[in-house]
């Protein structure tokens, strides 16, 4: 960091200190109020901050900074990073995960209009958007980084268990994906390295998970090798901001993985041999609906007192993060 901007992160760090001070000297006569205030977190000693027992969304999302570029280029740290991140946060039931998500196992951002009334009816909306592209509904179809394996069980409504693969790097979510959706390939394997042989699936999908790969380029050359002539691959992606988001955010490769514009998205994947692709900015509809709708629900969970100020206060600093890191949202098609 340059010293102008080590001043202004002081700066900034001042600021939120004397906001959230002037806030707690209005009610530290009452020593009642703070201990409400701070009730489901702990002092550490070795620490002059305040510690979480619930580390929530955040939990790796803005620390180790400066991760460096051997740990961003070694998929096994990759993987390691990624499962910390996510197998921590999904099965979160009592944090944002189960504010947001509720009973649903879906682990997504979504795709919401006016009639979307929950995080499960976004998810499965969003789903069936991206099923919308494969013209039969026939054949193996596999499912890429399937989290907990919601996804995978909708497939049954269009295909025989037999016929469905599911694969994801994290252990206890393939476990999770097992037992969500019986009868189905379930196995751990990483989207850049697959295992299977040539010309075997009929369909590939891949919900928001295509940003986290090592890289995009990589996946979509796995996945044109091992789709059938006339095969269709469809996602449904996020480009991040800027190629430096990716040094500061641990769970994310190396910014080799960085798309820019959509231009250079349909460019990669024409290059690994895709056509009829198709590319759609569905930013509004998706992490933008999703923000506001999670912004909302978190403020009625504080105002009905399922959450306290501190829980709020880090939630909310969470999502504005995570809305300064999203770009576009897209949904995909292509086929071989």
């Amino acid at each position: 960091m340059t010293a102008n901007q080590i001043d202004l992160k002081e700066q900034l760090k001042k600021r939120l200190f004397d906001s959230i001070s002037a806030q707690i000297d209005l009610i530290g006569y009452v020593p009642d109020d703070i201990a409400k205030l701070v009730k489901s977190f702990k002092f550490d000693s070795g620490n002059s901050g305040l510690v979480s027992d619930d580390a929530g969304l955040e939990t790796g999302l803005i620390e180790n900074e400066g991760i460096t570029a051997n740990y961003q280029a070694d998929k096994e740290k990759l993987a390691e990073l990624v499962n910390d991140h996510y197998d921590k946060i999904f099965y979160d039931c009592e944090g944002m995960m189960g504010i947001l998500h509720g009973d649903t196992q879906y682990r997504n951002i979504g795709y919401w209009d006016e009639t979307t009334l929950s995080q499960d009816q976004a998810s499965e909306r969003l789903q069936d958007a991206l099923l919308a592209f494969i013209p039969e509904k026939s054949g193996r179809i596999l499912d890429v980084a399937c989290g907990m394996g919601a996804s995978t069980r909708r497939l049954l409504n269009h295909y025989p268990a037999e016929n469905i693969w599911a694969t994801n790097i994290s252990e206890k979510q393939i476990e999770s994906t097992r037992k969500n959706a019986p009868g189905c390939n379930a196995q751990v394997m990483n989207a850049v390295d697959m295992a299977f042989d040539n010309d075997f699936f009929d369909s590939i999908l891949c919900i928001e998970a295509a940003m986290h790969f090592e890289t995009r380029q990589k996946f979509f050359e796995e996945s044109f090798r091992v789709l059938k002539t006339g095969g269709y691959l469809v996602l449904s992606d996020i480009l991040l901001t800027s190629r430096e988001r990716f040094s500061q955010l641990p769970m994310y490769p190396s910014s080799d993985n960085h798309i820019e514009t959509i231009e250079e998205y349909y460019q990669l994947l024409s290059a690994a041999g895709f056509s009829a692709i198709e590319i759609i900015d569905k930013s509004k509809d998706v992490w933008a609906a999703h923000f506001l709708r999670a912004i909302n629900r978190i403020h009625e969970k504080f105002y009905s007192g399922d959450i306290d100020i501190i829980e709020l206060t880090d939630t909310l600093w969470t999502y504005y993060n995570a809305n300064a890191v999203m770009g576009t949202c897209l949904f995909v098609s292509a086929k071989k």
